[in-house]
């Protein structure tokens, strides 16, 4: 029976349509890491299969993440619990590598457009550190610089960034430093 739940559990879909979603509470101790299963694999099946939506909860406030939909928020959707038990450091270095990745993931960031794999990196660092892309010193600019549409919008001033390789490396090197 648990099994069949939690194989239930990992294949419901999250959809931005506001459809009514089934939600399921399991206690923390029924959801286990497989530790033969890569980060590697989890990142593919979670961001570029599985999919979801940010629900616009892709940054850090007041020391919190997300929103009760955000897709990377573990009580709404348990399958990423696997991915973010690992140690921060070990997560760091390898969200890192994704950065430079501009294949389009099935995240979306509501409002705006589905974010690139590298998007979701950051956004993942943004919810294992509670530290927003736009608070490092080299990115202060970004903060109070305000939205006029979805082509100038936090989503397309970090994709400009991450697009940029030697601006990709002053961010890499900011996050490198926690």
């Amino acid at each position: 029976m648990k099994s069949s739940l939690l194989f239930l559990v990992l294949f419901v879909g999250i959809s931005c349509t506001g459809k009514e979603t089934l939600n399921i509470h399991l206690p923390s101790d029924s959801i286990t890491t497989v530790d033969s299963v890569s980060l590697d694999s989890l990142w593919q099946d979670l961001v570029f299969n599985k999919g979801g939506c940010l629900t616009g909860g892709q940054r850090a406030n007041d020391g919190r993440f997300g929103g009760e939909g955000c897709v990377l928020t573990e009580n709404r959707r348990v399958d990423w619990r696997p991915f973010f038990s690992h140690p921060k450091e070990e997560l760091r270095d390898f969200l890192i590598e994704q950065f430079a990745d501009t294949s389009t993931s099935r995240i979306h960031t509501c409002p705006f457009m589905s974010a690139s794999g590298g998007e979701v990196a950051v956004y993942c660092l943004t919810k294992i550190y509670l530290i927003n892309w736009y608070d490092f010193d080299p990115f202060i600019e970004y903060q109070d610089r305000e939205i006029t549409s979805s082509m100038d919008s936090e989503q397309s001033w970090l994709r400009a960034i991450l697009e940029d390789p030697k601006r990709r490396e002053v961010l890499i090197e900011e996050w490198r430093k926690l």
